[in-house]
């Protein structure tokens, strides 16, 4: 909705022949993908090799230690299974603030670009604050909150990847977050899911441009022939190394002891259950290369392009021919389902003179009662959204542009607000109010809560230009890492 603006032809990057939508679009298909054709050469491909290398091992510690519970592994972090993701979690910022760093993606880079340098920070610090939540209290008990707890960690981990990467596609958090959203979780990680294999094995300069010639030969390179060559002497050195050690230690004791004392380290480093925990660990690392892979994809995929895979103004062109419809038919679309929200509140206003629509008589009652109240009014709030999002997209002008579509907009989201907080009201008041608290109650809440944010949010965009869609999304994420902070 903040975005709506840049919609119009003469902001686009993509032009093409007036009246001739098709065509328009044809054309920005063509230029973005010329424009976005993988290059051959990977830039500071010497970056790119260690931190490929290093994406094994987080990848491993990952998926054996981090995804799902199938990889707990029951001797180690047996009291506390939170601890592998505040240590995943420092990790993983660590390592992708050195890879942007060291690949030139600096913060006063961001800034020259005139991406959000802000939200890199804000989720980065997201990331760490859930990590430690997890570290300190675990996992919730209830498992629909489990779950949604460790998805959102996963979420701000990929949110952050893209604000620090700089490839957002508005620059920002905004309404484009369902683009960043199939950004993140699809187009970039899988997109480059092949780009570890590449930046190991492929031979060639680190130069961007191909046509490029090498100035001066590299002083050393490692070949077939000269690894094979270094194997084979390290073996003929151990082999007259143990000769040696043998024969040395019969000529003196503290020597021998020494021998002793080494051989038992040796033998409890690869005694008994050492072969069988390697093949353990070899099985493990050969089931974490896809999550390697896709680590890598994400974080060095968006280094690598420096630039969205979906930008704004490619979204702003190709939607570009889609502004069609007339004022009068929100007047329709937006006015009826006002209607029908009048009607309800009626009925809801019936429930409460007659004491039928705000209390229960038993837990049984209040849980029906707030969970179905709570989803139904979710929905219908969503609703709202999808019809102020389908009228930046589809309507000749902005709702907010005009006096009389500003109004009906008002209404509708009057009308949100007053769902949200209904629907607060049964879950806070009638449910937990009498029979407590649970994970899934405190963040239904938070869902709740942030709805009547992003309500008020929209009303007050209806009547001056704010960031409202990223304000939602930053007081979203923030507040959701308080909350993870609390013992609950």
């Amino acid at each position: 909705m903040d975005n709506y603006e840049n919609n119009q032809p003469q902001q686009t990057t993509y032009e093409a022949d007036a009246g001739n939508e098709n065509k328009q679009n044809t054309n920005a298909f063509a230029a973005y993908y010329a424009q976005t054709a993988p290059k051959v050469y990977v830039p500071n491909k010497n970056i790119f090799r260690i931190a490929a290398v290093i994406s094994y091992i987080i990848g491993f510690f990952y998926f054996k230690y981090v995804f799902g519970t199938i990889g707990w592994d029951p001797t180690v972090f047996t009291n506390n299974k939170g601890l592998p993701y505040l240590i995943f979690g420092i990790v993983f910022v660590i390592g992708c603030e050195a890879f942007a760093h060291f690949t030139g993606t600096t913060y006063e880079y961001l800034r020259e670009k005139n991406r959000s340098v802000m939200e890199a920070v804000i989720f980065m610090v997201c990331v760490l604050v859930q990590s430690v939540a997890l570290c300190l209290w675990g996992f919730r008990e209830d498992w629909v909150a489990c779950t949604f707890q460790v998805f959102m960690w996963h979420a701000t981990i990929i949110y952050y990847v893209l604000a620090r990467c700089g490839v957002l596609s508005a620059g920002r958090s905004g309404i484009l977050f369902p683009i960043d959203c199939l950004q993140g979780f699809i187009v970039v990680p899988f997109g480059n899911f092949a780009l570890r294999l590449e930046t190991i094995f492929r031979r060639g300069d680190m130069k961007e441009d191909p046509e490029e010639k090498e100035i001066k030969a590299p002083k050393f390179k490692i070949t077939a022939r000269g690894v094979i060559t270094v194997l084979l002497s390290l073996f003929i050195a151990l082999i007259v190394c143990i000769f040696a050690f043998t024969q040395l230690a019969e000529v003196s004791e503290t020597f021998e002891g020494l021998s002793d004392s080494i051989s038992d380290t040796f033998s409890k480093i690869f005694g008994e259950g050492f072969w069988n925990r390697f093949g353990d660990n070899l099985f493990t690392l050969i089931i974490s290369l896809p999550f390697g892979c896709f680590l890598f994809g994400l974080v060095a995929g968006a280094l690598k392009s420096k630039k969205p895979e979906i930008p704004e103004a490619f979204f702003n062109s190709c939607t570009k021919g889609l502004h069609q419809l007339p004022d009068y038919s929100a007047y329709i679309i937006i006015g009826s389902i006002s209607f029908l929200y009048l009607v309800f509140f009626g009925t809801a206003l019936y429930d409460f003179i007659n004491n039928q629509g705000l209390f229960a008589a038993t837990a049984h009652e209040a849980s029906t009662r707030a969970v179905a109240s709570f989803w139904s009014l979710i929905r219908v709030i969503l609703l709202n959204f999808a019809i102020m999002f389908g009228s930046c997209i589809f309507s000749r002008d902005a709702l907010w542009e005009k006096k009389g579509t500003r109004i009906i907009a008002t209404v509708l989201f009057v009308f949100a607000l007053g769902f949200a907080l209904l629907g607060l009201y049964n879950l806070c008041v009638v449910y937990m109010g009498s029979y407590g608290f649970t994970a899934k109650r405190v963040l239904s809440t938070w869902v709740e809560g942030n709805i009547i944010v992003w309500c008020v949010l929209m009303i007050v965009r209806l009547y001056k230009k704010i960031p409202a869609a990223q304000i939602g999304l930053l007081l979203g994420a923030i507040s959701f890492s308080a909350v993870m902070l609390a013992k609950f």
